[in-house]
């Protein structure tokens, strides 16, 4: 018998009888690695393992495959399909997560008949924690100086002020809904849907639909608060001692309109350049933002940023597999120019 066409087999597998439902270009792109790695001469040779414990019979009787295929662990392993150990903790992590939002959604909303404190006692005082850690707002005269000073058509402070304007927005929205939230609950305002969106968000941890309008989104309230306290910090100190030496890009609820206004900076600083015909360049340092003591002489140095599903070597200043157990690995500071 002549030897299978196994380029044959992987194109009629990956391509047409599976891979011909496959609509995404990357999901298509795995398929074929997989059908490289699966349907090949190498599955038929005598001791041949995909991962221990993933071995394939010696035999052409279909009813022995079916009963070998019955020894395979009940579980797979990421490992089978090429992938980091840390995708079964992400995958347990979601569905535990859903487990428990379903359990709190589904729980009565009514005060227990216990000793312990009412769901709307403890709503109370966090609104009453939350609300003496809010910032005020800032002062429009204030940011008009600095902007005038600092010039207020260059493209990063009209970012600046864009971002200034919606956290601006944040704020006054969260302050009235914290206040408002008291007098429902006692009883002096008509609790109206959004107030009663935001008691059962909060009881929950959750972060109130209300406050995610224009916003970036987060799993709970005290990241989204924390994030918020970071948001102001960030351009409080901008506005008062001048342009950060890193910026914080997950603090920008625009982070592609700073983007594009470091691109038209760097354009504007070199005649001759156009803006559409400029890309932006990326490069990662092995400082962390502690480290930059000066900004960056052209474009801008952000940190923040996070990998998902790998690791950072700074030695080496490449991608590394994940650690184990560790989900997202920060990565130093960017350089971002054009």
């Amino acid at each position: 018998a002549k030897d299978v066409t196994w380029s044959t087999v992987r194109y009629m597998i990956s391509e047409i009888q599976y891979g011909g439902r496959i609509t995404d270009d990357w999901d298509r792109r795995q398929m074929n690695t997989f059908a490289e790695k699966f349907f090949c001469q190498a599955v038929l040779e005598p001791n041949y393992t995909f991962l221990k414990g993933y071995t394939v019979p010696q035999t052409t009787d279909i009813g022995v495959f079916r009963e070998h295929v019955n020894t395979y662990p009940s579980t797979d392993s990421p490992e089978v399909f090429g992938l980091n150990m840390n995708a079964d903790l992400v995958f347990r992590l979601d569905n535990a997560e859903k487990v428990f939002s379903t359990i709190l959604e589904t729980q009565p909303k009514g005060g227990g008949g216990g000793k312990g404190a009412s769901r709307e006692d403890i709503v109370t005082e966090l609104c009453k924690d939350l609300l003496s850690k809010l910032p005020q707002q800032f002062k429009n005269e204030e940011v008009r100086v600095y902007l005038n000073k600092a010039g207020a058509t260059k493209p990063i402070h009209i970012s600046l002020k864009q971002e200034i304007d919606v956290l601006q927005l944040i704020l006054g929205r969260v302050r009235a809904t914290l206040q408002n939230l008291q007098l429902a609950i006692d009883g002096t305002i008509v609790m109206s849907d959004d107030l009663a969106d935001a008691l059962d968000s909060l009881a929950n941890a959750k972060v109130p639909p209300l406050w995610l309008k224009g916003a970036w989104y987060s799993p709970t309230v005290g990241i989204w608060y924390q994030s918020l306290l970071s948001r102001w910090e960030q351009w409080d100190k901008w506005i008062k001692t001048g342009r950060p030496k890193s910026y914080w890009l997950p603090g920008f609820t625009n982070g592609q309109g700073f983007l594009t206004a470091c691109r038209q900076e760097v354009t504007r600083s070199h005649t001759g350049w156009a803006l559409d015909e400029v890309a932006v360049f990326t490069e990662v340092t092995k400082h962390d933002p502690e480290d930059v003591k000066e900004g960056a002489p052209e474009g801008v140095y952000c940190h923040g940023m996070y990998l998902d599903g790998c690791g950072w070597s700074k030695k080496e200043s490449k991608l590394v597999e994940a650690p184990p157990k560790v989900l997202f690995v920060p990565i130093p500071c960017m350089w971002i120019t054009a």
